[in-house]
């Protein structure tokens, strides 16, 4: 709540500020913080506010700000001596309390976005099948955090899973037609993205569930039992053919994700053929990595490979 015009703030004031910023930067609560140690720290009950307070505060709305947009904000340091009020620090400055609680508010309201110089993508696996198959293939595998914080704090700071896969140099031969149909499936659809409330896809066809509209399956949204994340069917005579990703929430602090490769087309005409070719998927991090607001990976283990059964 802003300050009236000129008043001085008391150490309520600044608590309330304070905690604000640590709700979003620190271990927060629910879909809100970033997991990260805070310069700032709250004073004492009808203490004085000191300049060394609030600067200490502004390094950690400054370390937010640079993890949502790339830079620090336009707000100023507070200098020794000076007395902090509600628009401005002494006669003739700019920003005082109320200037501070405008950038905050701000921040909260971007609490999920994330610069791009912020974060980096990190290849956990590709889990590859050299020989040729039909049938049903999965590659299955969990993703552990440390801690619940920790898992929160991965999605909250804009941390999301990536999901793709391809096949390379499948040949010419009787089973051309299907290793293409499933060449154009898997490019096409592009990139999976797992995110905090949300599944989305950089490239087009396939499926997204749940269809319902205002719906959708992120971090938030797991629950014990597996849950359809995506679907890309085949095309034309190759229809049947399916690719799938589920997830699920093995405990509050690990995520399964399985993904099938159902090759269910049985001939046509007359041939059920065989894929040759190398059969790739990839899962990958998009993890914040910045140099104020960085969360480590979670652990990866993988329950069945694509080059196990056909």
């Amino acid at each position: 709540m802003a300050v009236n015009a000129y008043t001085r703030i008391s150490a309520a004031n600044f608590n309330t500020l304070q905690n604000k910023v640590s709700r979003l930067l620190g271990d927060g609560s629910g879909q809100t913080g970033y997991g990260q140690t805070l310069n700032s720290a709250p004073v004492a009950a009808e203490s004085i506010v000191y300049a060394s307070d609030m600067n200490q505060l502004l390094l950690d709305i400054n370390r937010i700000s640079v993890h949502q947009a790339g830079s620090a904000t336009a707000l100023s340091a507070v200098t020794q001596s000076s007395t902090v009020k509600a628009n401005e620090v002494n006669v003739g400055d700019n920003d005082g309390f109320n200037q501070y609680l405008t950038e905050v508010e701000r921040l909260e309201g971007d609490a999920g976005v994330v610069d791009g110089t912020q974060i980096t993508i990190e290849t956990l696996d590709s889990d590859t099948r050299f020989s040729p198959w039909n049938g049903q293939l999965a590659h299955s595998f969990t993703l552990t955090f440390s801690t619940t914080d920790h898992r929160r704090a991965f999605f909250n700071a804009g941390g999301q899973v990536y999901i793709s896969a391809q096949i390379e140099s499948p040949g010419d031969g009787p089973w051309k037609a299907k290793a293409d149909d499933w060449k154009t499936m898997l490019n096409n659809m592009g990139t999976i993205q797992f995110k905090a409330n949300t599944t989305s896809k950089t490239g087009f066809g396939g499926t997204l569930f749940p269809i319902a509209p205002n719906t959708a399956i992120g971090n938030y949204q797991l629950t014990a039992g597996l849950q359809t994340l995506f679907e890309r069917l085949g095309n034309d005579n190759y229809a049947e053919n399916r690719y799938l990703i589920f997830a699920k929430e093995v405990s509050n602090k690990a995520i399964q994700f399985v993904i099938q490769f159902q090759d269910q087309d049985v001939g046509d005409p007359n041939v059920d053929e065989s894929i040759p070719g190398i059969l790739v998927s990839k899962v990958q991090l998009r993890r914040p990595t910045g140099s104020y607001v960085n969360v480590p990976a979670p652990s990866y283990s993988m329950q069945s490979s694509l080059e196990v059964g056909d």
